[in-house]
């Protein structure tokens, strides 16, 4: 038992690390990730290579897959990009084997293990939260070596309790077993990377040959698809059709690599020979390289018809008020994605009040909408505004662990939510300026928010509001407000004269020019934060931190 004891605790201490670092790495190259974006839309090969390098960072394919997913249920990706971030993941994915046959084997990491890990927890319990990241990643690095040198303890007395040669040989039906055995180990395992370095332990301990964890990694290459297969439930399409995408990609590579094994083993050794490589863990993370790159190739050279396919089995989505696309989970903790994801689903809310508002002040009254009609789209925007508020809270649990620059946006999408909702509140008052008639101030009001909002036209897929727009929308609001300023002390004072109207229509007047003039300023100024979050400049976050005109210029406010 105490075999199977060092196996499984060596195997824990591998997926702890793992998920240490990989947790860490996240927090510290977030903002990194999200200005890596950028490059998604220079071409197949750079997302190819953005993909592998991303892996290459955070040491996680699972973790490069779904952060893909998010990003484009976020909107910051077409599937079209992500197919190469998807491939380059698993292309990157095989860097875990490299790193472990050439420096885990070959170091006594388990010597320098044990006070790497001290250090990593001490930096996360004694320092700052900005110093948290670090520590988390230097530990799980601690944890991985350590995990290594436990399970190789394991694997040397592996043999005397499992005879592992009756799967080897030339029957048919070895290589379907070792491939079952390869995908059960990613599964149980929930670590393609855990699973690989338990097959390189093996074999570097004789537990099995080169042929058995060949077959073996394909199998583990292949079970990552069972985790995108889990995360496309209950998922958007974009997430469906990116995690389809991961599926097809590692199904037809291992399919590839099993038909031509025997084939690609030859390829591999004669490589091997060449720069005179003789340790067969090395070996093997190169046939784990190999295999893949070959499926890059071929993947590469249809993938016009293989987006075709994914597609068809997954259409895109024609539901246009679909706010909650943008808000995967998987994302919530990569702090500048969440934030971009948050102020896009927000944005296209915006959006949408917008097109209410203009409804609601439509001179044309067989476009203005009834109460009733007015209510119900009311209702589903304040659902979709909770959404939101939900994955924002998620988002602001991990906020300790990320930038100050992060930090001002989060403040300023709360900024944003709050205008939003009183947006909502304000349209769901009964206040219609046309049934006001013959009265120049509101015709005034009405004709400067619909020439203002009218021209605003939101791309789909590129949310954002222009910034002469949206110094127009503020030069509007704030002319709305110096014509409430005046129009209300000169309707009193007419009223007060007896002159041209009685009392109660006065202050009914009245009340409909301030409701005018609160729906122009929280427009502008929901549209003001929600457009300084995309500009990714902390200069302008510093100055918009706050809504430090809103207790100057509200319309609320009260005239002397």
């Amino acid at each position: 038992m105490t075999t199977f004891a060092l196996i499984l605790g060596g195997v824990g201490l591998f997926l702890l690390g793992m998920n240490l670092m990989t947790e860490g790495l996240k927090a510290l190259a977030g903002e990194s990730l999200k200005n890596m974006l950028s490059k998604f839309t220079g071409g197949t090969y750079r997302s190819i290579m953005t993909g592998a390098t991303m892996t290459a960072i955070i040491q996680s394919s699972s973790a490069t897959t779904f952060m893909t997913i998010g990003f484009v249920s976020a909107g910051l990706l077409t599937f079209s990009q992500s197919v190469g971030v998807i491939i380059g993941a698993n292309l990157g994915g095989t860097s875990t084997g490299w790193i472990v046959s050439v420096i885990g084997f070959k170091i006594n990491m388990s010597a320098i293990a044990l006070p790497v890990i001290g250090v990593g927890i001490l930096m996360k319990l004694l320092s700052s939260n900005r110093l948290g990241p670090h520590g988390y990643a230097l530990a799980g690095f601690g944890l991985i070596f350590l995990g290594i040198a436990v399970l190789q303890d394991g694997m040397a007395d592996f043999t005397t309790y499992i005879d592992l040669t009756r799967f080897a040989g030339d029957q048919w039906w070895v290589i379907p077993i070792l491939l079952i055995i390869g995908i059960v180990m990613t599964v149980v395992m929930q670590s393609s990377s855990a699973a690989v370095v338990t097959t390189l332990a093996a074999l570097h301990t004789g537990v099995i040959d080169f042929n058995q964890a060949a077959v073996l990694v394909i199998g583990q290459n292949v079970g990552t698809t069972i985790k995108a297969i889990i995360a496309t439930i209950g998922g958007t399409i974009a997430a469906k059709q990116t995690a389809m995408a991961h599926i097809t990609f590692n199904l037809l590579t291992g399919l590839l690599a099993v038909v031509f094994l025997p084939w690609l083993i030859q390829f591999v050794f004669f490589i091997s020979s060449i720069f005179q490589i003789a340790d067969l863990a090395v070996i093997l993370a190169l046939f784990h390289t190999v295999f893949n790159v070959i499926g890059v190739l071929i993947i590469v050279a249809i993938l016009p018809w293989f987006a075709k396919v994914v597609k068809w089995v997954y259409p895109d989505e024609k539901d246009t008020d679909n706010y909650s696309r943008y808000l995967d989970d998987s994302v919530a903790e990569v702090g500048p994605v969440a934030i971009e994801a948050a102020r896009r689903a927000l944005l296209r809310l915006w959006g949408d009040i917008v097109d209410l508002s203009l409804s609601t002040v439509a001179k044309d009254s067989s476009k203005a909408l009834t109460m009733d009609s007015r209510h119900k789209k009311l209702d589903k925007l304040n659902q979709a505004l909770a959404e939101i508020r939900m994955f924002l809270l998620k988002t602001s649990e991990n906020m300790q662990r990320h930038s100050k620059q992060e930090y001002k946006a989060h403040v300023a999408l709360v900024h944003a939510v709050d205008h939003i909702d009183r947006l909502i509140y304000l349209l769901k008052e009964d206040y219609n300026p046309q049934k006001i008639t013959e009265i120049q101030l509101i015709d005034n009001i009405v004709d400067k928010l619909r020439t203002t909002y009218e021209s605003i036209k939101l791309d789909s897929e590129n949310l954002v509001i222009e910034d002469e727009c949206l110094k127009q929308l503020e030069i509007e609001s704030k002319s709305i407000a110096e014509l409430r300023k005046q129009g209300r002390k000169e309707i009193y004072k007419s009223t007060a004269k007896g002159a041209e109207f009685p009392i109660d229509s006065a202050i009914v007047i009245v009340q409909t020019i301030h409701w005018l003039d609160r729906l122009a300023y929280h427009l502008w100024r929901s549209a003001n934060h929600l457009t300084i979050i995309g500009l990714n400049e902390s200069d302008k976050l510093d100055s918009h931190e706050s809504d430090k005109s809103d207790s100057k210029e509200s319309s609320e406010d009260i005239d002397e």
